[in-house]
């Protein structure tokens, strides 16, 4: 019979006798529909998808977001794989629950005793069993959510070249990392990442595999993100295990059940999802650069011209009325400041000949490069000198000023 020394507040292993049939039962309840996620394989062997190989001789932690706010986790068909390995082969497996005080909640040390191969399934499906049901009973103790240091929980209690599967909406609402401030969304991730290591705050998971399962998906109360939200918040927890020393990271894409939520009285601050700008007649609307008027890093080239101009047909449709229009460009404080000015000229005339080619006169046209010294700038340097990154996605921008004078 197989041996499971638990820790935490998981309760009493299972008698593996009694566990065999209730495992598959449960595992596939909590299973995305579908089976395997797109871009995954897992053969009872670990777990690989876009170039990341998860060992299946080593620890496996998973790191679950049961709080408001966020879906309710379920084990994908590669993690229920992945986790039968890491038993098979004596492993430690351990749960982490993403909240506002993030703790582990579960680890098992399975030893396999069995005589035969019969006995032997039965005790991997009774680990198994044990995880998947801390996963889906699995709920907070402390209000608010804060993956970054459940990340650094796992990180550290997960053995050299184990995996770490995050399983979350990522939306952090407390600590480092928080999307309280919405401007998080507008971060350069590599400079999150940086800003991190400046601080020494980044999670210990060097040599370990990190995949991400859900990022992105919410639930009620939290309000839905749209894919190229979705987008932004995969690459900032790309970014910042990469910069830790992940081995690799992957996506592993889930279906999003918006309606299937956690159950739980504790409260999550809700995210405030950034709003399309909006031109009025008169006044002045900011484009920020992480949004659909947004350019590649450190050049005058758009990252997406479709959206760039579908965002400022709202604007054209403004200048119907003969106003003039000045593009102020902004930059972050980063290089000379003379370059700066250059870039952010070469920024606001960028924005000028697309509405140029919309049909607005260029001489009713003006273009600035105010580089590192705009209106309306927020502090982006701290007091070590370190480059602030949320503050300097604030400060990169082309202001857009009507003028009905």
């Amino acid at each position: 019979m197989i041996s499971l020394r638990p820790r935490g507040n998981s309760g009493r292993p299972f008698p593996a006798a009694l566990a065999f049939a209730a495992a598959a039962a449960l595992l596939s309840a909590c299973a995305p529909t579908g089976g395997s996620a797109s871009g995954s394989t897992a053969a009872g062997t670990g777990l690989a998808a876009d170039g990341c190989t998860a060992a299946p001789d080593k620890p496996v932690s998973l790191v679950v977001g049961a709080r408001a706010g966020s879906q309710r986790p379920a084990v994908a068909a590669g993690v229920q794989d992945l986790l039968s390995a890491a038993v098979q082969n004596q492993q430690s497996v351990q749960v982490f629950r993403v909240d506002g005080q993030p703790s582990r909640a579960l680890k098992i040390s399975p030893v396999i005793k069995g005589k035969n191969e019969s006995q032997r399934k039965q005790e991997i499906a009774s680990a198994v069993q044990q995880v998947a049901q801390a996963v889906s009973g699995l709920g907070p103790k402390k209000p608010e959510a804060d993956d970054l240091t459940a990340l650094s929980e796992a990180g550290k209690l997960t053995g050299d070249g184990g995996t770490v599967v995050l399983m979350d909406s990522g939306l952090s609402t407390t600590g480092t990392i928080s999307f309280r401030d919405s401007a998080m969304f507008d971060a350069d991730p590599g400079e999150l990442a940086n800003f991190l290591a400046a601080k020494h705050l980044l999670p210990e998971l060097k040599n370990k595999a990190v995949f991400l399962a859900g990022l992105g998906l919410t639930a009620d109360p939290q309000p839905a993100l749209d894919g190229s939200l979705q987008k932004k918040v995969v690459a900032l927890w790309q970014a910042v295990a990469a910069k830790a020393g992940a081995t690799c990271t992957a996506v592993l894409p889930l279906p999003d059940r918006r309606q299937d939520t956690v159950k739980t009285d504790l409260p999550v601050s809700k995210v405030d999802v950034p709003a399309a700008p909006v031109f009025r007649p008169c006044g002045t609307t900011v484009l920020r650069d992480s949004g659909p008027v947004g350019f590649l890093p450190n050049t005058a080239r758009l990252r997406d011209e479709k959206g760039a101009h579908d965002t400022l047909q709202t604007l054209v449709s403004q200048l119907a009325g003969g106003q003039k229009v000045t593009l102020t460009g902004n930059t972050a404080t980063f290089g000379s400041p003379a370059d700066s000015v250059t870039l952010s000229k070469q920024r606001a005339e960028t924005v000028k000949a697309l509405l140029v080619k919309a049909g607005i006169a260029a001489d009713r046209i003006t273009t600035v490069g105010a580089g590192q010294n705009g209106p309306g700038r927020v502090r982006d340097i701290g007091p070590d000198g370190t480059l602030d990154p949320v503050a300097a996605a604030q400060n990169r921008s082309v202001v857009v000023e009507l003028s009905c004078g």
